[in-house]
């Protein structure tokens, strides 16, 4: 089995960005997606440009920020203060597919201009797990030849189904108070007893600054994930099972079937 650990969040805030360049580079993290709309974009963009990670995804963003397109693009996803509105609020009203593609291209358009090479789309708070939003998503995945993050295998069927690679598995459980250094083990061995060719882990290891005490109850948690990451063990354990580290770019070339 090949396993995608993705860090999720890259560009949230600066000690973010610096716990998953740390987690990258000592740990055992293969790819991470990116937010274009956040305190820490510029610096993440700014590790990029210099070629301190050869590539990352796209981490789509509908539920925090303010939107990358002219408001008047996107009213019916933005409240009063012109800010997205929360998941919740996004999710339970009248989705527009065209503003919701809108969005997505400027955000992708955002990272291409930048000089950055892609990597992969998945979507902050899983919003893809709506169907308008899904479909959005696809359109502008096969725009750019992209692989998307797959949730679960009826959506896998979907992504699939458009000629789009997605892993064979998807693992987004080891968040919160599920993580440890053996609920790591136990996630990763379940994709490895279900057969999956590619696995994906989902992960958002980070180091606690003030402006992420500012903006999220996520906070300690990131750094209690980056020393599991980055523990020596957590990779032997790995090496004894067989099972072998990967990117999106390695998925990008495997058949989408």
């Amino acid at each position: 089995m090949l396993l995608i650990i993705n860090a999720d969040d890259f560009g949230y805030t600066a000690g973010v960005n610096r716990g998953i360049i740390k987690a990258m580079e000592c740990g055992a993290v293969t790819s991470t997606s990116l937010m274009v709309n956040q305190p820490g974009t510029e610096d993440a963009l700014a590790v990029l440009r210099r070629g301190g990670l050869k590539a990352a995804g796209v981490h789509l963003c509908l539920t925090a920020g303010r939107p990358v397109c002219d408001l008047a693009e996107v009213p019916s996803m933005v409240d009063d203060r012109g800010w997205f509105k929360k998941k919740d609020a996004l999710l339970s009203g009248l989705l527009n597919e065209e503003e919701v593609r809108k969005e997505f291209l400027a955000q992708v358009e955002k990272v291409r201009a930048a000089g950055v090479r892609i990597s992969h789309l998945d979507t902050h708070h899983h919003v893809h797990s709506h169907p308008v939003i899904l479909e959005a998503l696809l359109d502008v995945a096969r725009h750019y030849r992209l692989p998307v993050r797959s949730l679960d295998s009826s959506m896998r069927k979907r992504i699939r189904s458009r000629g789009i690679p997605t892993p064979d598995y998807f693992c987004g459980c080891w968040f919160d108070e599920r993580v440890s250094g053996e609920s790591f083990r136990r996630l990763v061995a379940a994709g490895l007893q279900n057969g999956a060719g590619v696995m994906e882990l989902m992960t958002h290891p980070g180091m606690v600054d003030e402006e992420l005490e500012r903006r999220s109850s996520y906070t300690w948690q990131r750094e209690r994930e980056l020393a599991i990451l980055c523990d020596p063990d957590t990779r032997q354990w790995l090496l004894d099972q067989g099972i072998g580290l990967a990117g999106y770019l390695d998925l990008a070339g495997r058949s989408s079937g």
